[in-house]
């Protein structure tokens, strides 16, 4: 029996996901034989946040199994948070500027992103809008910084930029697909 339609963009879009998400693991592994300890962390802290922002925005208007579940997922994300901050410090201590700033954008992303995740807000909201425009600048701004990358001839640094960028637009496609919705209130996963 053939799929319908939409089953079958369902199931082209998880294979995407799991190609995707399987090249960061093997992008991290070769980060992790070849990056600094603090390169490291940085990558592990982002990898947990990406997993909780996938579970999450694929998830969106759909209740939690329990509060364990609610309290483990806050916990997860609090663990990568601290780690991400931890890895952000350290660049700004060891002056790797281009670091640093590539950090500091994907944190302001993950703002945008934790937000359209809680937040209930009506699509065509100024706020949405603003979030939108001020998430364009910041996805142009690291796609800068893959490009320096590149250019600089770090081709690992440059290929783990424009992966990363790729899984987080993942994300935000969950949470566009889910945004038709999004005009209720999002009550399912309230974040207190």
């Amino acid at each position: 029996m053939a799929l319908a339609k939409p089953d079958r963009a369902s199931l082209q879009m998880k294979v995407v996901k799991y190609i995707l998400y399987s090249l960061l693991l093997l992008d991290v592994v070769l980060l992790f034989t070849q990056a600094t300890v603090h390169e490291a962390l940085d990558s592990l802290g982002w990898i947990i946040l990406l997993a909780a922002f996938e579970y999450e925005s694929s998830s969106l208007h759909e209740a939690y199994a329990s509060r364990a579940e609610k309290y483990i997922l806050v916990a997860i994300q609090a663990v990568a948070w601290c780690i991400v901050i931890y890895a952000l410090t350290n660049y700004f201590l060891a002056r790797d500027w281009l670091d640093l700033a590539n950090a500091s954008v994907w944190l302001l992303v993950c703002v945008a992103i934790s937000y359209d995740v809680y937040a209930s807000s009506h699509e065509k909201s100024l706020s949405a809008r603003a979030r939108k425009r001020i998430k364009v600048v910041l996805y142009a701004a690291l796609i800068g910084f893959a490009i320096t990358w590149g250019v600089q001839g770090d081709a690992l640094d440059c290929f783990d930029a424009v992966l990363w960028i790729v899984c987080f637009l993942v994300i935000e496609m969950n949470i566009f697909k889910a945004a038709p919705a999004s005009s209720q209130p999002n009550l399912a996963n309230p974040i207190g």
